[in-house]
């Protein structure tokens, strides 16, 4: 039986590693809890599993272990590959410090509901690519590609698990949707002749379009690049395998070891954006054996999170929620016309910035999608205040996060308010 990799009931894995049986054919390595078997063929459960053929391209431009290899403690691994960062690339330390629990978490992605995706952005093209070769050295399966298309994305073997490490610096919107829709486990998408695909796995982007980069941030670690005094150091050929020989059996004996231990972990991030809370729980379940580490690994996004907070303050959809739940507080209105709340929301969005100006139309549409109903009446459309509606905005506002002076701790105030957080917040 074909084999790109195996998890068993029991905790026992099968995994790809650089081999020695063809130059197109890595190895299987065995893993039963506690020994490495390793061969072109292995035995497991009565069934023989062999290593597949691939292109002679692919096989030399992915990186796989070499074998598996003691890593002493997650503190002590993470360490190492931020110290990596910092040395070949004098990057700060809280970007070494991401783009290592970016690193470590490819070799989990298999086990995360969402596949981790990292945005990378700075002045200097050339910084960037070395920040994706040296994540070639500690990712799992890298895959260096350079403008990927929407037909070359569909046709990659995504079941070698691989780490996508992209200079794309041009992200067109169907390019954004396609890395969007293959962060999350189990969507598959249309391939050839009625088939489908399933693009399901990590990647890291560097990209000279902010704009498009920010359609991927709510859900991404992002970092910048930015130039520094300070040499960087040479990261050619020789380096980067050797860095790679030295930590690729590390990292897979960390798989190996913690794959089954993977689970949602007890870190608090309800403090967090609904955008920002689940990147926080993917990276806290990289660390299943250091509860220390997985917090520290969700404070590392805490000044991207306050970003997100900030932008949402000048999005017109979260304005919208916070007029129309500020007249409900209120009390004197039991509807208010959309024209009126349209003036509402710019004057809002004015105070805060934001030099767009919406019609009540455009605000119509907006509360469409917000799913609060409109009706007519004889001055024009309106937003009926029932029971129904309050409900629906008190939602909304949870769900952006959207602070509340009504909610007390002795019960007075906004009812609503006073209820607990729902449990996507939690």
């Amino acid at each position: 039986m074909l084999s790109t990799g195996e998890i068993f009931a029991d905790g026992a894995m099968i995994d790809l590693i650089s081999g020695s049986s063809g130059p197109n054919r890595p190895d299987l390595l065995l893993w039963n809890e506690s020994k490495a078997t390793v061969g072109p063929r292995v035995q497991y459960g009565g069934c023989i599993y062999e290593s597949p053929e691939l292109p002679q391209s692919l096989y030399r431009a992915t990186r796989f272990p070499s074998r598996c290899h003691d890593y002493g403690s997650a503190r002590g691994l993470f360490d190492l590959i931020n110290d990596l960062f910092k040395h070949h690339l004098d990057l700060p330390e809280r970007e070494s410090s991401l783009l290592a629990c970016f690193s470590i978490s490819t070799w989990l992605a298999d086990r995360l509901p969402t596949a981790p995706t990292l945005t990378i952005s700075g002045p200097e093209q050339e910084l960037g690519i070395d920040v994706l070769r040296l994540l070639s050295c500690v990712c799992r399966h890298p895959l260096m590609l350079a403008e990927i298309t929407p037909g070359g994305f569909r046709s990659l073997p995504m079941q070698l698990s691989l780490t996508l490490l992209l200079n794309q610096q041009g992200l067109k919107p169907n390019m954004q949707r396609l890395f969007r829709a293959s962060s999350y486990r189990g969507l598959h998408l249309p391939g050839n002749r009625g088939s489908v695909v399933d693009l399901y796995g990590p990647k890291a982007i560097l990209c000279g379009n902010d704009a498009a980069l920010d359609t991927l941030g709510d859900g991404a670690i992002h970092i910048s690049a930015a130039p520094s005094q300070s040499q960087s150091s040479a990261l050619d050929e020789r380096v980067q395998n050797k860095i790679a020989n030295d930590f690729q059996p590390r990292l897979l004996m960390y798989r190996l070891k913690n794959f089954g231990k993977v689970q949602e972990s007890p870190v608090d991030v309800s403090k967090f954006t609904s955008a920002t809370r689940p990147l926080a729980r993917t990276l806290a379940a990289c660390f299943p054996e250091d509860s220390e580490l997985a917090r520290d690994a969700v404070q590392l996004l805490r000044p991207q999170d306050e970003e997100v907070r900030g932008q949402r303050s000048c999005d017109v959809n979260c304005a919208i929620v916070e007029i129309l739940r500020g007249i409900i507080h209120d009390g004197k209105q039991r509807e208010v016309r959309v024209d009126e709340l349209a003036k509402f929301v710019n004057a809002l969005l004015r105070s805060r910035g934001e030099n767009l100006t919406y019609s009540a139309e455009e605000i119509g549409w907006k509360l469409r999608d917000l799913n609060i109903p409109r009706h007519s009446s004889g001055s024009g459309r309106q937003v009926l205040l029932g029971q129904d509606t309050r409900r629906s905005v008190h939602r909304l506002a949870q769900a952006y996060d959207l602070p509340c002076s009504q909610r007390v701790e002795a019960g007075a105030g906004c009812p609503a308010c006073n209820q607990e957080e729902p449990t996507l917040s939690k």
